[in-house]
């Protein structure tokens, strides 16, 4: 059973990477600030797991927890979250920070992308939303809704170069 779901995983992931833009798409270099006010900069070098999501979406809420362990276990690829302040709804950078803080998360690595270039880059039409960036900072695929982190990890290490 383990090993269809599996499959079926890697075979969506690999429809959706192929149809969704190719890849052609690359985070390379990109900039942004976390919620500490720290810069944040997309490097080659280590694969990614980029989720973006939204304070106002139960669904991406709800993650958060599973996100947390993921970020705090991971070893073999970066796990960072994007959320987009003033744009869709969400909040001003200070109001979700302080939000944020309050949440008492303390292995999530959050950046705030203020000009809603990832938006745009990838064009994001629903949260949450993952991005796999393979480790030449390419992104090789795009998937709406939670993943599981048994799932990210699984395509973070079979489907992700």
């Amino acid at each position: 059973m383990k090993f269809f779901k599996n499959f079926f995983m890697i075979f969506i992931f690999g429809i959706f990477s192929t149809f969704s833009f190719g890849k052609n798409i690359s985070f390379e270099g990109l900039k942004m600030n976390d919620i500490n006010g720290q810069e944040y900069i997309f490097k080659s070098g280590k694969k990614t797991y980029v989720k973006l999501w939204a304070s106002w979406c139960p669904v991406c809420r709800s993650g958060l927890d599973s996100l947390d362990e993921l970020s705090k276990e991971e070893k073999d690829f970066d796990v960072v979250t994007i959320v987009f302040p003033n744009k869709g709804g969400e909040m001003s950078s200070e109001d979700f920070t302080k939000w944020y803080n309050e949440l008492g998360y303390k292995n999530i690595k959050v950046l705030l992308d203020e000009e809603g270039e990832i938006l745009k880059l990838i064009r994001v039409r629903a949260f949450p939303t993952s991005a796999f960036v393979n480790s030449q900072g390419k992104v090789e695929g795009v998937l709406v809704g939670e993943l599981p982190k048994e799932t990210v990890k699984e395509i973070m290490r079979e489907a992700v170069k």
